[in-house]
């Protein structure tokens, strides 16, 4: 009978060495022109930026917005996948969307049936690198071993896009808690918190604030993010602390 710390040992091995062969595929040499150069990070914001290839979180009250406005850049490069817990109530508002993506109706929103089916389908949808964005709203967080099998399925979509030739899409995964605005899933690349601010009423603009809590190469930091002008009509009152696009037009 095999000894089940060597199979376990095997396991660890195996999957070492397939995150070797993925980084160098993405590092691979491309030919004559000598090594490929990495793929530009998703830049929602001007202060914020997503590696490809990667798992990241995002959190704070308006964590939704925030998602949005990523999926408004990744858009212009490829598919975007919503997967959303099917058994719950709450629904995207069209009408918030609209205000924030070029095109609302070319985003592909899942229900899923159960928890892990929304880990599961984010996980082969990174895997298989044809979609530019992966947003997962989570009704559990993953432990640690489930966020390392998405970051490696994140890079095994990015390096068979590279070795087929395409720059886009370069699949990365954002990952959000349906229930709590001060989530901290272990194991992200990064997290970033969205705040709403009251506006001034004598400006009558959107405002927020851009919280960068966790990064592997870059201190914590914020920054008060100008949204635009009101529309017509709207109150100066802030949001409430759980309110986003789930329940706000």
């Amino acid at each position: 009978m095999a000894d089940p710390d060597d199979s376990s040992s095997q396991r660890r091995l195996a999957d070492l060495a397939a995150l070797a062969q993925q980084i160098a595929a993405v590092q691979g040499t491309g030919g004559e022109s000598g090594p490929l150069p990495p793929p530009a990070p998703l830049a929602p914001l001007p202060q914020m930026t997503l590696a490809r290839g990667r798992v990241h979180e995002l959190t704070g009250p308006a964590r939704t917005t925030l998602a949005a406005l990523a999926a408004a850049v990744a858009q212009a490069e490829g598919p975007v996948l919503w997967l959303r817990p099917g058994w719950r109530n709450e629904q995207l508002c069209p009408q918030g969307l609209r205000a924030l993506l070029p095109d609302p109706g070319a985003l592909i929103v899942v229900p899923c049936a159960k928890p892990v089916d929304v880990l599961w389908s984010l996980e082969e949808a990174l895997r298989a690198g044809c979609v530019a964005l992966v947003l997962a709203d989570l009704a559990e967080a993953p432990d640690l071993r489930a966020l390392r099998r998405l970051h490696l399925a994140a890079g095994e979509g990015l390096a068979r896009n590279r070795q087929a030739g395409r720059a886009l899409p370069a699949p990365l995964g954002l990952v959000m808690a349906c229930d709590s605005a001060d989530s901290r899933i272990a194991g992200v690349e990064s997290r970033w918190a969205l705040h709403p601010l009251a506006p001034t009423p004598d400006a009558r603009r959107h405002r927020w604030r851009l919280d960068r809590l966790l990064t592997r190469s870059q201190p914590p930091r914020d920054w008060e993010i100008d949204g635009g002008p009101l529309p017509e009509g709207t109150s100066c009152m802030p949001l409430g602390p759980d309110e986003d696009l789930r329940d706000v037009a």
